[in-house]
């Protein structure tokens, strides 16, 4: 492990132990909230894996229809979208599920 994640893995423990919004922590402790808010998600999404694969059920439509995607998040939130530029969608979904 890096002594970079060390340090603010052992920083992002103290936030949550104390209490106090981010902000306040991180101006009380002359921190930088954009590496702080930075280091939270890096760090939690190696905790919570970074890439996790769900269930996927393809239907098809009718001919005339354009095929469109339905991307459910798993804070509830749905996702439509062409079916064109999946590289771009699932930069979107992995920005909304941020």
């Amino acid at each position: 492990m890096s002594s970079k994640r060390a340090v603010w893995r052992s920083r992002l423990e103290a936030w949550r132990e104390s209490g106090e919004s981010a902000a306040s922590f991180c101006r009380s402790r002359r921190l930088s909230y954009a590496q702080f808010v930075y280091w939270q998600r890096a760090l939690r999404s190696e905790r919570d894996g970074a890439v996790s694969l769900v269930p996927v059920m393809v239907q098809t439509n009718a001919p005339s229809s354009p095929v469109v995607i339905e991307v459910v998040l798993l804070n509830g939130m749905r996702v439509f979208m062409p079916s064109q530029g999946v590289a771009e969608t699932i930069a979107l979904v992995r920005g909304l599920s941020c």
